[in-house]
């Protein structure tokens, strides 16, 4: 008898590996430390922020890097490598309102009601959330320092090697003001790209909350909404990126020649690779996560379910916002 599957298929199990994860992610309430310590003796060295969208393929990016032993996220170390790692959520209650806004502090006058994450960027929101080097503040930056220098000091292994590592979807619009803040520190910005008619014909499927509770209601205008979240977000992150060390990375290209194109990240953020930060069947997903399909087996057709279910209106819908900047990065419109 396989034990192992018959615990894991156990409500007891299922329970706790929740429970464990809430504490992981949240027991930076429990240490009081950031009121009375500034942490000025941990360095930022060269932090990475991975940037994209929402269901875009960061998470399997991020869990990749994670695995080497000088990084660390906002909920632990290698030894945690799949735990929560969206400061913009996770930090959200603590974070100036410029870093966050999905899930806390989001902009009364925009209007918007939780969650945000496939609107902020759209036409109508944009100008709420959207800042540049301009508007960084001694204040805001300070505190943003801090914060990332308590997290080093929280769950670094050896504080005189360390990487910090993030994902938050949000910084896609804020990259100038992400780089200004740690100009000095050398941050490296990889944008992570999917198909975008999968990606927006994905969140209204999957996601419809995002519109509904912002009484956008039909499929016409949920389409059109996050098509141009899509391209505005990407005209931010091209924007921004010719001041900032930016990579850009397609989440096809990580699942058909994973090897080949961790190597290239590995170079870009100047780390070592290693063959362990590949997925492979003899890995166990650390106890305390979500999400545990996202790594071993990689799945190359993942796009293919979407692409078949989508309509030709749908397309039509999605194409008449974003065929411009989705060829620009070896995306075609669906036949």
């Amino acid at each position: 008898m396989d034990y192992t599957k018959l615990l894991k298929e156990n409500r007891i199990y299922n329970s706790l590996n929740f429970f464990y994860y809430a504490y992981k992610r949240n027991n930076w309430m429990l240490d009081p430390s950031r009121f009375w310590k500034d942490f000025k003796d941990v360095k930022i060295d060269r932090p990475v922020f991975l940037l994209g969208f929402h269901g875009g393929g960061n998470t399997l990016l991020s869990r990749m890097i994670r695995r080497n032993k000088d990084f660390v996220s906002v909920s632990g170390n290698y030894k945690y490598w799949s735990g929560a790692d969206e400061m913009q959520n996770v930090l959200g209650p603590i974070l100036p309102p410029e870093l966050t806004g999905i899930k806390h502090k989001i902009p009364l006058e925009s209007g918007l009601e939780f969650p945000t994450h496939w609107l902020y960027s759209a036409d109508k929101y944009l100008s709420y959330f959207r800042n540049t080097a301009e508007d960084v503040t001694p204040e805001i930056k300070e505190s943003f320092r801090k914060t990332i220098r308590w997290i080093i000091a929280r769950n670094a292994i050896n504080k005189n090697k360390v990487r910090f590592i993030d994902k938050s979807q949000i910084y896609t619009i804020k990259i100038s003001f992400i780089n200004e803040i740690f100009k000095d520190t050398k941050p490296k910005f990889i944008l992570v790209l999917r198909n975008p008619y999968v990606l927006c014909h994905r969140v209204v499927q999957r996601n419809p909350n995002c519109f509904k509770n912002n009484n956008i209601k039909s499929k016409k205008e949920q389409l059109e909404i996050a098509s141009n979240h899509w391209v505005n977000s990407i005209k931010c992150a091209i924007e921004d990126g010719g001041k900032a060390d930016l990579m850009v990375v397609r989440f096809e290209d990580i699942l058909n020649q994973p090897e080949e194109t961790i190597r290239k990240v590995c170079d870009f953020i100047e780390t070592e690779f290693s063959n362990d930060m590949i997925p492979h069947p003899e890995h166990r997903i650390p106890f305390g996560s979500t999400g545990k399909n996202k790594w071993y087996p990689l799945r190359p057709d993942v796009n293919e379910r979407y692409l078949k279910q989508m309509e030709k209106e749908d397309i039509e819908i999605i194409d008449n916002n974003i065929h411009k900047y989705a060829e620009k990065f070896g995306y075609s419109k669906p036949k």
